[in-house]
């Protein structure tokens, strides 16, 4: 008779998590379209999926991190750390999130506060890394090829500079 009861109980949590899915995914689903939108037009006229790559030619604070998830669904872990170690985090973060909003089917505890802590993290790792291997290693290089400098005159230039600088001083 237990076990009948917790199987009930059981597919109730399951039907109302599902449920909270459905929802979300009903209510994000315009941002989906949006981004399968960016994402067709991305890959039609420009090189890099990234929106500050495609403008300023930078790196941002989540590069490598596609190509980082992929490779850990691949099983290459290693090849994931090296990429964007940063990917392990948000994947222990949208864990815990997920727990609290699909399993538990409450508030998010402490949610402010972790999002606000892994992008504090995010930024210094960023910073650490782009102090490290900028222009130089990939996915930390600059990209010729982006609005500004196609635009703006004198950004190529300026940013050549920058680069010039930057490897004078590592040498």
């Amino acid at each position: 008779m237990w076990k009948g009861s917790l199987r009930i109980l059981t597919m109730k949590k399951l039907r109302e998590s599902v449920k909270r899915l459905f929802a979300d995914i009903r209510q994000f689903g315009p941002a989906g379209i949006v981004f399968l939108v960016y994402y067709g037009l991305v890959h039609f006229f420009r090189t890099a999926f990234c929106p500050m790559i495609s403008v300023t030619g930078l790196p941002c604070a989540g590069c490598g991190l596609t190509r980082a998830f992929l490779f850990l669904l691949q099983g290459q872990i290693g090849r994931a750390a090296s990429i964007n170690p940063m990917c392990f985090p948000i994947i222990a973060f949208l864990i815990y999130c997920g727990y609290f909003r699909y399993i538990r089917g409450t508030k998010i505890r402490w949610f402010p506060f972790f999002f606000a802590l892994l992008l504090a993290v995010m930024l210094v790792f960023y910073a650490v890394r782009m102090y490290q291997y900028f222009p130089d290693r990939v996915p930390y290089v600059y990209t010729k090829n982006n609005v500004l400098a196609n635009r703006v005159p004198g950004y190529q230039d300026l940013m050549d500079k920058v680069i010039q600088i930057i490897r004078a001083s590592r040498s």
